[in-house]
């Protein structure tokens, strides 16, 4: 039972001042729907109130009221529930995972590049789970079961990464821990982000953008886990060659885990979002294609199980596809390669850290991945008229042009992103980006 407090001790808001539960808050509410959520500690008000006993089940009507109190330690800190996630109960879903999904299946199967099931899970079952992560976590598999799926596949993957990199045991188990923790800060953003069917608006992807440092905070804030495991979920969407986020770290400024992290979790969305369309052979090409982007030392522990699964068949409007998608990669370029000559016939330089700086430097990069691919517009129709009467080479290059239109859109939005434009730019080469976004979204260049 809630104990009131006196309003000496600890006065309650009126009722003109509601309490408006944040977007974790609101998760652990509709876990209270379904599932028994207790408090694991007494509640305490700031003065030393005791407000709740440990044991007490929590609802909707008392997790309110305790709201309007100014508490010693967060609510969110002090509370359990039935079916609370454990290591014993993550090996138990990480083994049901190996068993269905064909990533794990490939991590898994017998050769040099394998690693045994039982060696995968190894560091799962070795995990520190302190109460209030474990807690998250829960929230997370009950309210958005195929975000916490993710997360288990991000820690196997790097697990396997940690595995053939033979790295020691505890630095197996401090891989395993950050992927399966990356994503823990999406928790406290607005769900609506995990809508693929709706784009993400700039102020949304901003916030995005910024949960590699909610989900270090988290788990820094823990006080059990080794420095560079927090390092590392940092820096879990950083890119070798600096166009990641959430600092553009570059190269050896991106730590060992973090460099091993980053390419599992590319890993694991890939085939989460390609299951039934290719996902090997379509990672296989962006591993190959953005080389500059992926730690050389973990891709190559990968690329012969990719390589080696089966291209998917080849279908009758391959071609046209690819013909489509060649023509938006040209366009693209060709309207940046006049908008840039403009700029620089004008006499605006490429000033250092300046979105113009930023788009010609990436657009340079992936002409260059095009050229060493053999798939740049430039080489496209010869290579098209020599893969006519070749179904799966079509498929190939069907997901590698689609795969450079998506590095396009990553592109625009990261401009966007890091350098939001007004309506009327401030400067003539912010204008030119803000011109060629445009364009790049109005034609539909990013749809891959």
């Amino acid at each position: 039972m809630v104990t009131s407090a006196t309003p000496a001790d600890s006065p309650a808001p009126s009722d003109e001042q509601a309490w408006e539960p944040t977007h974790y808050q609101r998760a652990i509410l509709a876990v209270c729907e379904h599932r028994s959520v207790r408090t694991a500690k007494a509640v305490f008000s700031s003065s030393g109130l005791k407000l709740v006993e440990a044991g007490v089940q929590i609802g909707a009507d008392n997790y309110r009221r305790l709201m309007q109190h100014e508490l010693r330690q967060p609510l969110e800190e002090l509370l359990t529930m039935d079916g609370l996630l454990s290591p014993a109960s993550l090996v138990e879903f990480a083994r049901e995972l190996c068993q269905r999904e064909p990533l794990l299946e490939l991590l898994t199967q017998d050769g040099s590049e394998g690693v045994a099931a039982s060696a995968l899970l190894a560091p799962l079952q070795a995990m520190v789970l302190p109460p209030q992560l474990a807690f998250m976590l829960s929230v997370l598999r009950e309210q958005h079961p195929a975000h916490f799926a993710h997360a288990v596949h991000v820690a196997l993957v790097a697990a396997y990464f940690a595995i053939r990199a033979n790295w020691t045991r505890g630095e197996c188990t401090n891989a395993a821990t950050a992927g399966l923790l990356h994503d823990l800060g999406t928790l406290l953003m607005d769900p609506v982000w995990l809508d693929g069917s709706r784009p993400v608006s700039g102020a949304e992807r901003s916030e995005l953008m910024r949960h590699p440092l909610a989900s270090a905070r988290l788990v820094s804030a823990c006080e059990v886990y080794p420095r560079s495991l927090g390092v590392a979920i940092l820096e879990h969407h950083e890119r070798m060659d600096g166009s990641g986020y959430p600092r553009g770290l570059q190269g050896a400024q991106i730590s060992a885990m973090g460099q091993l992290l980053l390419l599992a979790e590319v890993v694991a969305a890939f085939f989460e979002k390609y299951a039934s369309d290719g996902a090997a052979v379509r990672l296989s090409l962006t591993l190959r294609l953005g080389h500059a982007k992926f730690p050389a030392e973990f891709t190559a522990l990968l690329l012969p199980l990719l390589q080696a699964s089966n291209i998917q068949r080849g279908e009758p409007e391959d071609l046209a596809q690819v013909r489509e998608a060649a023509a938006q990669i040209s366009q693209a370029m060709a309207l940046w390669e006049q908008l840039h000559a403009g700029l620089l016939e004008a006499g605006v330089a490429d000033a250092p850290g300046s979105p113009q700086a930023y788009v010609a430097q990436r657009l340079h990069a992936l002409h260059r991945s095009l050229y060493d691919a053999g798939c740049h517009p430039d080489q496209q129709e010869e290579l098209i008229a020599l893969l006519q009467d070749d179904a799966q080479g079509l498929k190939e290059m069907l997901f590698l042009v689609r795969e450079a239109l998506w590095q396009l859109r990553s592109i625009a939005h990261t401009s966007g992103t890091r350098w939001p434009l007004a309506e009327s730019a401030g400067s003539a080469g912010e204008a030119a980006v803000q011109q060629w976004c445009a364009a790049l979204d109005g034609a539909g260049g990013a749809s891959a």
